[in-house]
């Protein structure tokens, strides 16, 4: 990965190799420690507003303001960074669920998009994610939600995009009047992608396990092969494992040690290294401090 990706004062380094890094601590804090213009694509989920916590009661973590500005303002200081440490061709692809309070949306992923666009993100697409056969909080006076925004957003206008690398196969040959074959090109996607949730890739893990199908598109059509991958809120990995295997580097950051310990083996299974166990404690003092992430469940 070498040091104009990440800065050899990052103490709190789960793990590292020439194609990925594992970084312990808050995304704001350790984020600060990368270099300006050196990450070609962003692919995260952060955690949900009001969540679940992971890392520890006494944490002030990500998700648990207890206003949706104070949380909008944090996803703001998140996004600010990451837009410091991505190249000018590069790629912002957010993932936000809303949350209903009193009987009412508060509108989380478009204030989200809002104050990204304050700080110089453009908005290039609005994704819903479908999820079916997905059934939650079912209320008798609304209608039952099921999907999720990605956002794609970018730095200039000029944004690498690969679109051959997700555009849908084409229809079969057919024959032309002149008896040559004609092929069709594949379509371009659409903004709706129905993908359903993942179990856990581990029954290890409890967490909710981030699709796949959902991460791999991105990086696809806006990180060049060899290029750069980062996830400041990793949790179980889905995004450096699909960047490692796509041949692109990948840069994981999370508040918990234990997401990035189960991370760090999906990482090592899939550079066909045996998972071994941690050998020494991590450095407690850098595992949370009074700013650190709540973990989503991704």
């Amino acid at each position: 990965m070498g040091l104009t990706v990440i800065t050899s004062d990052v103490v709190s380094s789960v793990f590292a190799s020439r194609e990925c890094g594992l970084l312990l601590g808050d995304a704001r804090q350790v984020l600060r420690t990368l270099a300006e213009d050196s990450v070609d694509c962003t692919v995260t989920s952060p955690p949900y507003y009001s969540g679940r916590r992971h890392v520890g009661d006494s944490v002030l973590e990500i998700g648990s303001e207890k206003t949706v500005e104070e949380y909008v303002e944090a996803l703001a200081s998140v996004g600010s960074e990451v837009y410091r440490v991505t190249r000018p061709t590069g790629s912002y692809w957010l993932n936000l669920d809303d949350k209903c309070e009193r009987k009412e949306w508060l509108g989380i992923p478009w204030r989200v998009a809002f104050a990204m666009r304050e700080i110089g993100w453009k908005i290039r697409n609005e994704v819903i994610w479908h999820k079916p056969r997905h059934v939650r909080n079912a209320a008798k006076d609304r209608l039952t939600p099921a999907h999720e925004l990605l956002f794609h957003f970018v730095k200039s206008k000029g944004a690498y995009y690969d679109m051959e690398a997700i555009r849908r196969p084409a229809s079969p040959p057919i024959w032309a009047k002149n008896g040559l074959v004609k092929t069709r090109s594949g379509s371009v996607p659409t903004d709706v992608w129905t993908i359903q949730i993942e179990d856990s890739p581990s029954p290890e893990n409890d967490y909710v396990a981030f699709p796949e199908a959902l991460v791999e598109p991105p990086i696809r059509a806006t990180c060049p092969r060899g290029g750069t991958v980062l996830d400041p809120f990793v949790g179980s990995g889905t995004t450096v494992v699909v960047a490692l295997r796509l041949g692109r580097k990948a840069i994981g950051i999370d508040a918990s040690a234990d997401c990035l310990e189960f991370t760090k083996k999906r990482i090592l299974e899939v550079i066909g290294q045996p998972a071994t166990p941690r050998q020494a404690p991590l450095n407690p003092t850098m595992k949370v401090d009074a700013a650190s992430h709540q973990r989503h469940e991704r």
